[in-house]
């Protein structure tokens, strides 16, 4: 190799040079500087959209206070809790659950696979005014919108 790029002439010497510069440079381009700059964009939406989520949930927690505050009114009923989420997540038209279960006497578990978050946290501070305080809570983001959940409520 050396040997053929010595019988080159000056011109076609450079020529090669410049070629083996600019394809060093494309490989490092496309195999290290692209790749980080797209892992650390798509890092900063994820980031951004994870801020506006906490955001929003701030925003409801502070509502949800503010309505207790204001001497949200107290709703009694015997029925079990599991029942009484069934029904209230009826009320609220919401797409059913895929599981609503009693956990204890006075409990009761419930898991949605994708429900609208302004209408879960509509229905849990209606449940709220039940009685049932949320002992457990699990959400993660789905789509825009739209959560999974898993529940574990108690009759305080």
């Amino acid at each position: 190799m050396k040997d053929w790029y010595l019988r080159q002439s000056p011109r076609d010497r450079l020529i090669v040079v410049v070629v083996a510069v600019l394809s060093v440079a494309g490989m490092l381009y496309a195999l290290a500087w692209h790749p980080l700059q797209t892992r650390k964009s798509q890092t900063e939406q994820a980031l951004i959209a994870k801020q506006e989520t906490l955001e929003f949930i701030r925003r409801a927690g502070a509502q949800l206070r503010a309505s207790a505050g204001r001497g949200g009114v107290s709703k009694e009923s015997d029925k079990p809790p599991y029942l009484l989420i069934d029904e209230v997540i009826r009320q609220a038209q919401m797409d059913p659950p895929e599981r609503v279960e009693p956990s204890g006497a006075n409990g009761a578990r419930v898991q949605f696979a994708e429900v609208e978050f302004d209408k879960l946290v509509g229905v849990l501070a209606e449940l709220e005014l039940y009685g049932l305080e949320i002992s457990n809570l699990t959400i993660s983001r789905k789509n825009q919108g739209t959560v999974s959940a898993r529940i574990n409520m108690e009759r305080n």
